[in-house]
C-alpha cells in the first residue's frame, strides 16, 4: 500500500497555501488585544497601586474573574452576553447602540482584550512593586518630581521585570487566537479547519498551521529577546552608571 494514502507532504504545501492569507486576522487579533489590554491592564494596576477606594477593589475583582475563567467561556460570555447588555441599556434609554453592527471579529477583540488585560494587569503591578522604595526614595531625594522619579528611575527598572512575563502574555495570546473560530471568526486555526474539511487531510492541514504558528513563537521570541536584552542596561546596579554616563 502506498504510504501516501495515510500521508502526503504535498498537502502541507497546498495548505500553507490555503491557511496563509488569514495570518493577517490572527496577527490583527493578537497585535489589537495586547494593545488594548495593555492600556487597560496599565489604568487597572494604576487603582490597584494607588489603592483608589472601591475603583481598587473593582480592578481587583475584574482580575480575579478574567483570570479564573477559561478564555473560551470569557469569548462565549462576551459574544452573547455584550448584545444582551446594549439592548438592555437601550431598553432603559441610557444609550443607544446599533448593537447588530458589531461583527464578530470586534466582539473577539473584546474578549481577548479582557482575558490579557487582566493578566497584564497583575504583570505591571508586580513590576512596580518590585523596583525597591529605596529607589523611589532616592530619586525624590535628589530633587527629582514624582514624574520624572517615575519615568527615569522606577519605568525603567519595571520594564526590565515585567519584559519577560509580557513577551510570554504575548505568545499566550496569539494562540489564545485559535478560539475565535467558535463564534465564527476565520484566523488560522479555522482556516487549517475549513481546508481539512474540503480535503480530508487533517494531519497535514494542521501540520501546516503548526508551522506558521512556530514560525511566528520563533519570531515574536526573538524580537522580544532582542528587548530584554536591550532593557538589561535599566537593572539596578546598571542604572547610576547608565546617568552617570549620560551626564
Amino acid at each position: 500500500m502506498n504510504s501516501t494514502a495515510f500521508f502526503d507532504p504535498s498537502y502541507i504545501v497546498s495548505g500553507l497555501v490555503y491557511i496563509f492569507p488569514y495570518l493577517k486576522v490572527t496577527l490583527g487579533l493578537t497585535v489589537s488585544s495586547v494593545c488594548l489590554g495593555t492600556f487597560w491592564a496599565l489604568f487597572c494596576a494604576f487603582l490597584e497601586i494607588r489603592r483608589v477606594p472601591l475603583f481598587k477593589e473593582l480592578a481587583a475583582l475584574y482580575v480575579l474573574i478574567c483570570r479564573s475563567l477559561p478564555n473560551m467561556v470569557l469569548l462565549y460570555l462576551v459574544y452573547y452576553g455584550l448584545p444582551i447588555f446594549v439592548m438592555a441599556m437601550d431598553q432603559e434609554g441610557v444609550f443607544h447602540f446599533p448593537v447588530e453592527k458589531v461583527t464578530a471579529l470586534q466582539v473577539a477583540v473584546v474578549g481577548l482584550t479582557l482575558h490579557t488585560g487582566a493578566y497584564l494587569t497583575e504583570i505591571f503591578r508586580a513590576a512596580y512593586e518590585a523596583v525597591p522604595e529605596g529607589q523611589k526614595e532616592a530619586a525624590k531625594s535628589i530633587g527629582m518630581t514624582g514624574l520624572q522619579a517615575f519615568f527615569r528611575v522606577i519605568f525603567p527598572q519595571a520594564v526590565t521585570v515585567a519584559l519577560p512575563m509580557f513577551a510570554n502574555q504575548f505568545l499566550s495570546t496569539m494562540k489564545s487566537t485559535s478560539i475565535v473560530f467558535v463564534i465564527t471568526v476565520v484566523e488560522l486555526f479555522g482556516a487549517a479547519k475549513l481546508f481539512s474539511e474540503d480535503s480530508m487531510r487533517y494531519f497535514e492541514a494542521y501540520m501546516a498551521v503548526a508551522i506558521l504558528y512556530w514560525l511566528m513563537g520563533v519570531g515574536f521570541e526573538f524580537i522580544f529577546g532582542k528587548m530584554e536584552v536591550r532593557s538589561n542596561r535599566f537593572r539596578k546596579g546598571n542604572l547610576c552608571l547608565l546617568y552617570t554616563s549620560d551626564a
